[in-house]
């Protein structure tokens, strides 16, 4: 029997390549920050801005609740408003932007593991960065109730990541600013995933997602831990 030389990688150049742009995509959520090809930077810029959304909705409620300014459950309505009003803003610009743009022109591969999304951008609010950014729903119904979700997740996230509750169930302030750093960071994922664009998961294939079930995934989970919470108190 003939052995594998040491010298074979375990990863050839194109698979490798193509592990270090899906891998980090599938963690964070739905962000593209390696895209296999030259992008101009603001395509980075507005996934950036577009993932800590989350947080800074959250980050304005909690400053209000740490002044004494709102109650827990104002800071909540507040932050989870303010989500929901963001998530109609995303699908709106998404929708006018597929309805009022030329076609995306994608680049003709012969690789199947070659990213499969290189697109042309011309600006930084054109109508094909939007598209390539905000890829949208396929369903109304969905753009509503994605929206809601997002706007729901937002407000508990933000109830339950609130100081001094964190500060409560470790009795450290270490242990509250790891558990805030990261719920908000398991938050944003969540939302991006929900109402910005879903990562491409591995194991599934997208066109078998007829009704926009993965998107979901995320933000249930999120919601499921939080409500264990919610409702012990």
């Amino acid at each position: 029997m003939r052995r594998m030389s040491p010298d074979v990688p375990l990863l050839n150049d194109y698979k490798q390549d193509f592990f270090l742009k899906r891998f980090p995509q599938t963690v964070l959520g739905g962000p593209r920050f390696k895209l296999g090809y030259c992008a101009p930077p603001y395509i980075y810029v507005n996934q950036i801005i577009l993932f800590l959304m989350p947080w800074v909705w959250g980050g304005l409620g909690t400053l209000l609740y740490q002044l004494g300014i709102l109650e827990d459950y104002y800071t909540a309505a507040l932050s989870g408003g303010l989500m929901l009003f963001t998530a109609f803003i995303i699908q709106s610009t998404s929708l006018y932007a597929r309805n009022k743009s030329v076609t995306i022109e994608r680049m003709l591969t012969t690789d199947v593991l070659a990213e499969e999304d290189e697109h042309e951008f011309t600006s930084c609010a054109g109508a094909e960065t939007i598209k390539f950014l905000i890829p949208g729903k396929k369903y109304i119904a969905n753009t509503v109730f994605h929206s809601f979700l997002a706007g729901l997740v937002c407000g508990l996230g933000t109830w339950y990541l609130l100081p001094n509750r964190m500060s409560l169930l470790y009795g450290s302030a270490g242990g509250a600013v790891l558990q805030f750093v990261f719920g908000w960071m398991t938050l944003c994922i969540g939302e991006y995933s929900l109402i910005v664009n879903t990562a491409a998961e591995t194991a599934t294939f997208q066109t078998q997602d007829t009704y926009e079930i993965t998107p979901l995934m995320r933000p249930l989970y999120i919601f499921f831990f939080v409500s264990v919470d919610l409702a012990h108190r």
